[in-house]
């Protein structure tokens, strides 16, 4: 299994066939505006899992870091 860390958060990414980098749960990183909560899940979130909240927004992509010289 190919890891590397997130280029935004340093959190551990996967690498999926098919799929491409992840965080654990999901692609995205989300956000509620309503409870201030991060999550990840797959598919993406409509509504936040904590709070119910309608207004969920994407914080950021899995991005690996990228090291110089290094290829991923």
């Amino acid at each position: 299994m190919t890891t590397a860390k997130c280029h935004w958060c340093g959190c551990p990414l996967t690498f999926l066939p098919g799929l491409g980098w992840c965080h654990p749960g999901g692609l995205y990183v989300q956000w509620c505006p309503d409870c201030h909560k991060e999550f990840t899940c797959r598919p993406t979130a409509t509504r936040c899992p904590f709070c119910g909240g309608r207004q969920v927004r994407d914080r950021h992509c899995a991005l690996p870091v990228q090291e110089r010289g290094v290829r991923v």
